[in-house]
């Protein structure tokens, strides 16, 4: 799955936090796919590591959407 974002530069705070919720949902997607196919090492049944919640993930996004953005203080 190869997906392409041509920037993090958004309008406003309302748009950042959409698109990181996007980019959020497309990660966790990642992740539940590459989950499924995981071997474990010599047949073991080792056991995933419990899931972060995409709204964990969607706020570490965002943050880094508004460092992109300046805070949105200037005009993007």
């Amino acid at each position: 799955m190869k997906v392409e974002v041509s920037s993090l530069i958004t309008s406003d705070a309302q748009a950042g936090l959409t698109l990181a919720g996007q980019l959020a949902d497309c990660l966790h997607a990642q992740i539940e796919q590459g989950n499924a196919k995981a071997d474990r090492p010599g047949g073991m049944n080792y056991l995933l590591s419990a899931p972060v919640p995409k709204e964990f993930t969607a706020g570490i996004l965002f943050y880094a959407i508004a460092v992109a953005n300046r805070g949105w203080t200037s005009k993007a």
